[in-house]
């Protein structure tokens, strides 16, 4: 990535960022303006492609292209709010509806609706933030609640809610105390049910020790997962200096336990659960005694423990994860080993 935050010397903040992987490819163009119109008001835009296969976990991929305008003020000391305009373009580009490989849901939405979607979004954001550090924090906390409504245009109608609070409190000198509670709902409000490539998805990165994608519901038939409408996760961890270890390598350890669920199926899922219309081997219409959706779908609580090292890297911070899980759903995928870049947690 490029940044550039003193762009000709004016304090505006200037990024290019671009990143890649074996399923995501993306790229970030994003433009702030600190004192917009001469006041303490923030003002920028965001413009993005992103590239996501999704094959592997949910039978389909899909590419989005769009921008944001937004706007920033603060409300009161450490309280500030930020309103956004977002439009998005999106389409799922490959899936293996014609072979019988791909989740009936994604196959039917596709029917219904086509391939492709325009998304006309307003959203706003409150943040809270007593952090002692805003990059590195050791005590003091952070909390933020966002909602966006689509449905101003384009091909969409939604409300969506995202919150979540952060709490960081210093045990001693080197060793902290980190916890972390988040939590999502998105409802649908016009004829349409949410969309697949909508619904939340979530794995690894919200409780260690579960895959991409790992938990929440799923397609028995073909093992997809198909998102969910609700999710909440809640974290514990203790972070400290890995014993002959010099401090200035930056590599640390810490140790943690994690807890949630996702759980909601879409209204489109719920009514196909159980239908038989398609060959299962070969994907043409026709029923062959089988059912071609079988919907995997409940609020059981998913937990894990485990066991983390963490190194301030010269390319960024990144992290290696073990977990064992403690509990969940029999459909459930895991994944022990978990090796990336830290969040912002």
């Amino acid at each position: 990535s490029i940044t550039e935050r003193n762009l000709l010397g004016n304090g505006q903040y200037l990024r290019l960022a671009v990143s890649g992987s074996t399923t995501r490819g993306q790229i970030d163009l994003s433009f702030t303006e600190p004192r917009f119109l001469d006041r303490n008001l923030s003002a920028g835009f965001d413009l993005f492609h992103k590239d996501i296969d999704q094959t592997s976990e949910s039978g389909f991929a899909m590419r989005k292209t769009g921008g944001t305008l937004r706007l920033g003020f603060p409300i009161a000391e450490n309280l500030w709010a930020q309103t956004s305009y977002t439009f998005e373009h999106s389409n799922i580009y490959k899936n293996g509806c014609d072979k019988g490989k791909t989740s009936l849901l994604v196959c039917e939405e596709i029917d219904l609706y086509g391939d492709t979607k325009n998304t006309s979004m307003m959203g706003t954001s409150i943040t809270y933030d007593k952090r002692n550090h805003p990059k590195n924090p050791t005590s003091g906390y952070y909390l933020q609640l966002t909602s966006d409504f689509a449905g101003l245009g384009g091909d969409v109608e939604y409300v969506r809610v995202n919150a979540e609070g952060r709490a960081y409190y210093p045990i001693s000198e080197k060793v902290n105390f980190v916890a972390r509670v988040i939590g999502g709902h998105i409802e649908g409000w016009g004829n349409r049910a949410v969309s697949v490539t909508d619904l939340f998805y979530r794995g690894g990165e919200t409780i260690r020790g579960f895959d991409r994608a790992g938990f929440g519901p799923r397609d028995a038939v073909t093992g997809d997962a198909i998102g969910g409408d609700t999710y909440w996760a809640a974290t514990a961890e203790i972070r400290f200096p890995l014993p002959f270890i010099p401090d200035d390598l930056g590599i640390s350890g810490a140790v943690f336990a994690d807890a949630g669920s996702l759980y909601g199926a879409s209204s489109l899922a719920k009514s196909l659960n159980g239908v038989d219309n398609r060959n299962n081997t070969t994907g043409a219409p026709g029923a062959d005694g089988k059912a071609d959706f079988v919907l995997q779908d409940d609020n059981t609580v998913r937990s894990s423990i485990g066991a983390s090292v963490l190194w301030n890297s010269p390319i960024g911070p990144l992290r290696v994860d073990y977990a064992h899980v403690l509990s969940s759903a029999s459909y459930d995928q895991e994944q022990a080993f978990r090796f990336g870049a830290q969040t912002k947690f």
